[in-house]
């Protein structure tokens, strides 16, 4: 055989070879087609998102805040939520933190908690935004305020000055005169205190000071330990002051609970002849006397006498003995002028 006569078999056998693959394999030599279309991620949404109040010191409270997300759709990758607490006044970022939710699916609702530690101060705006893979969805926002109004936990306690109900104004703090003796009246004085927690309180105190209008002079106080208060009961603790009488007084409670104040009530005493005191009017000073209110070793009396202007001098009037023997050195002067 020729070569030129297998070469042209071999030319042939190709042809009919690659005729066959084009009808076995339909646009087998058709360029390749585009890549296809990339799914679109899930929609992500915020729902809701709640504040709560968690530890709380002296200087500042931590906000518990709970943002909750929505999922439709496909798979929404990388879901992640900024909290920050921005200042309501100032306008600065006081606190943030960032909750992982990671990649959604199932179509459902899911929440994360994250805490805010804050200045215990004013009012904050809590926003919450939204990413999805790194691109900002939405962003919601909540108030609060009088944060500074939380209650530390050091000063935490379910005893406090009893709240009547009604529209009777009962005073929490009430006396009455025990005695009066030497222009002095000692007060027995007495305060309402409610446990209003399911456990026994212990370890309070309270100072009552009675304090003079005007001059806010302290007259007298004392200190009454409380004792044990169970839960539900109202304990009415008793204590005297003994104070200046002719005066009017606020007379001022002070819980305390360990070294902390846990609470402050005040109510009046009139026993002052006249217009009488409350609590949220202040009388002057005017005929105020600071020797009814000194302390010393003995008992401080009544408002001191006036002096009579009859001195001791012989019963003259205005002269004492500075005054007599000025009169007789004058009386001298003239009488040897007189000679001469």
């Amino acid at each position: 055989m020729k070569p030129e006569t297998g070469l042209a078999a071999v030319v042939v056998v190709a042809l009919l070879v690659t005729a066959g693959v084009l009808v076995a394999v339909p646009g087998a030599l058709q360029p390749p087609p585009d890549d296809e279309p990339v799914e679109r991620p899930g929609r992500v949404a915020l729902t809701e998102m709640t504040i709560s109040a968690g530890q709380v010191t002296g200087g500042t409270a931590t906000l518990q805040v709970t943002p909750y997300v929505e999922h439709r759709g496909n798979p929404a990758p990388n879901v992640t939520v900024v909290l920050r607490a921005v200042d309501t006044d100032s306008g600065l970022v006081e606190a943030t933190t960032r909750l992982a939710f990671g990649d959604l699916r199932n179509e459902s609702e899911l929440n994360r908690t994250g805490r805010l530690s804050v200045p215990r101060e004013g009012g904050y705006r809590v926003e919450a935004v939204l990413y999805r893979d790194g691109e900002r969805m939405t962003v919601g926002s909540r108030t609060v305020s009088g944060v500074d109004s939380l209650t530390p936990a050091y000063a935490e306690t379910p005893v406090g000055f009893h709240e009547f109900d009604g529209d009777a104004e009962l005073p929490v703090i009430e006396y009455r005169v025990a005695s009066v003796e030497n222009d002095r009246a000692t007060l027995a004085v007495t305060t309402y205190l409610t446990n209003t927690g399911d456990d026994p309180a212990e370890n309070l105190r309270f100072v009552l000071k009675a304090r003079q209008n005007g001059s806010n002079v302290v007259a007298d106080q004392t200190t009454v330990q409380v004792g044990s208060v169970a839960p539900g009961e109202t304990v009415t603790p008793t204590a005297d002051l003994t104070v200046p009488d002719g005066y009017n007084y606020y007379l001022d409670a002070i819980l305390w609970k360990g070294d902390t104040i846990v609470g402050t009530e005040r109510s009046v005493a009139n026993l002052a002849p006249g217009q009488g005191l409350t609590v949220n009017w202040t009388q002057s000073a005017a005929g105020f006397e600071s020797g009814d209110f000194e302390t010393g070793d003995g008992p401080a009396t009544g408002p001191p006498t006036t002096a009579s202007p009859e001195a001791d001098a012989g019963g003259q009037p205005g002269f004492g003995l500075p005054a007599a023997f000025v009169a007789v050195l004058v009386t001298a002067l003239v009488a040897r002028r007189v000679r001469r």
